[in-house]
């Protein structure tokens, strides 16, 4: 993950400033526009993921998504 420093606005709502950027497409997110999710690989290894409502969808781009293509 990698964090902003708020000077950004948020690219999906355009409303609040960014935190973060998503790990899928790089926009700069706000807190309620971003989605999280684990990737768990290895022997008990875990990353966080964050994602745009798109990306996080996108099985492409993550592989663990629920929602059907």
């Amino acid at each position: 993950m990698r964090i902003t420093d708020g000077s950004e606005q948020c690219q999906v709502c355009f409303e609040r400033s960014s935190v973060i950027y998503c790990d899928g497409c790089g926009k700069p997110l706000c807190e309620k526009c971003r989605e999280f999710d684990l990737w768990g690989y290895g022997c008990g290894h875990v990353d966080t993921k964050v994602f745009c409502k798109v990306c996080y969808r996108d099985v492409r781009t993550n592989p663990y998504s629920s929602y059907p293509e």
